[in-house]
């Protein structure tokens, strides 16, 4: 049945994504309006400011959409609604530059804000638009775009580094974060005006401290948010009560029954090797989602998850069912394929063949044995070792009926 179709592997755009991000549009429109009117700037003037940050939405949107199409998001995925939450919290910032002196606004805090949730160009892109508005509705001096340019491409660069270092309180981050806010301010400041005062040096240091403490005590948590959102979903779309699971069971008991057991199967055997045990899980629950749908499956189930806002390596794994259109790609992938064809090809043999442990290890050997041999799992990451292991964890599996 699945052999027969023709397949054309697409991706889809869930809708409630697009909704957030019309409402970070919405959330930026309203700013730059506001900080327009709020400067007296001409109708023309603020006319063409909509029309530039209409353009920068859509550029950002499909810059959002095409990234994670492409898997190059963040490892933790995006979070749209956490992203439009902090989109509006930097243009507080930027609104909030209205009253605070020129050199001296916290845009350092953009790029820490942003980089959480979204991929580091994203983060840059919005932070740097957002700091050109500032400066244009102030008629900011060019030393004062080009010190809050150089402030957040710093705090762009250190955020980045922290989000992927494995020590998220590095000292010489903080002092780089530091050092750089007060250096760049109080030399822009000197170009621009040829004096110093004690008064602008102490102004400069404390937003020096006031970002990098920022920066040291909740970037972390901003993060741990992200990652958090993102592992949540597994177990929300594996919940008994998620509407695709009553769905499945609705369809059929049968497809149903055979899901939870990929699933469990699947999780003891990512467990066994150390890989994503959730992913494995959820991979396995919805293996063959498609069925519901009819043909092309795998299609029909990609749009499924995708409009579903599942997570991007489930949806991968979903994508590689049976190797039909690509072969498994991760570990998680490979455990799923490994789980199904088993319980698949148990299934169809009858209970009194399978009635003897041997036979349905014979059955486990043969099977995986070929597909290790055909180089089935070459592209999955999946190391012999890892594949031995896994082996023998379903050789160890009482029944598979």
């Amino acid at each position: 049945m699945v052999q027969k179709q023709k397949i054309i592997k697409r991706e889809y755009i869930a809708k409630r994504r697009v909704l957030f991000l019309l409402l970070s549009f919405v959330i930026s429109l309203i700013s730059i309006i506001a900080i327009s009117i709020y400067n007296s700037l001409l109708i023309d003037q603020t006319l063409s400011l909509v029309f530039i940050t209409v353009v920068f939405a859509i550029i950002v949107a499909i810059s959002i959409m095409h990234n994670r199409l492409r898997r190059e998001i963040i490892d933790y995925d995006t979070s749209y609604a956490r992203l439009c939450l902090r989109v509006l919290y930097c243009w507080i910032i930027i609104l909030a530059g209205n009253f605070i002196p020129e050199f001296f606004v916290p845009v350092a805090l953009l790029p820490i804000i942003l980089t959480s949730v979204c991929s580091d160009m994203v983060s840059l892109s919005i932070s740097l638009y957002m700091v050109i508005c500032l400066c244009y509705v102030h008629h900011s001096n060019n030393l004062v775009m080009i010190c809050y340019i150089l402030i957040v491409m710093v705090s762009q660069a250190t955020s980045s580094y922290m989000k992927t270092s494995e020590d998220k309180m590095r000292l010489d981050v903080l002092v780089i974060m530091f050092t750089s806010n007060v250096a760049i301010t109080l030399i822009c400041y000197y170009l621009l005006n040829y004096n110093m005062s004690l008064y602008i040096l102490l102004f400069a240091v404390g937003l020096g401290v006031v970002c990098t403490a920022f920066f040291g005590l909740l970037f972390n948590f901003l993060l741990e948010r992200s990652i958090k959102d993102y592992t949540n979903k597994y177990n929300i779309i594996l919940n008994k009560n998620y509407s695709l699971v009553k769905d499945i069971k609705n369809y059929s008991l049968a497809e149903y029954t055979h899901a939870v057991k990929v699933s469990n199967l699947s999780r003891e055997c990512a467990k066994v090797i150390n890989a994503n045990e959730m992913c494995a899980a959820c991979g396995g629950f919805y293996y063959r989602l498609g069925r519901m749908e009819g043909e092309p499956e795998i299609d029909n189930a990609i749009r499924l998850a995708s409009q579903n806002c599942f997570p991007r390596d489930v949806i991968t794994i979903i994508s590689e069912f049976g190797g039909i259109i690509e072969k498994p790609s991760t570990p998680e992938s490979a455990i799923v394929h490994m789980v199904d064809s088993l319980v698949t090809k148990i299934e169809l043999l009858d209970r009194e063949t399978m009635s003897s442990s041997w036979n349905q290890d014979m059955v486990i050997y043969q099977t995986l044995n070929d597909y290790s041999q055909a180089g089935f799992y070459d592209n999955s990451g999946l190391s012999m070792n890892q594949f031995l292991q896994v082996r023998q964890r379903l050789v160890n599996e009482e029944s598979f009926l």
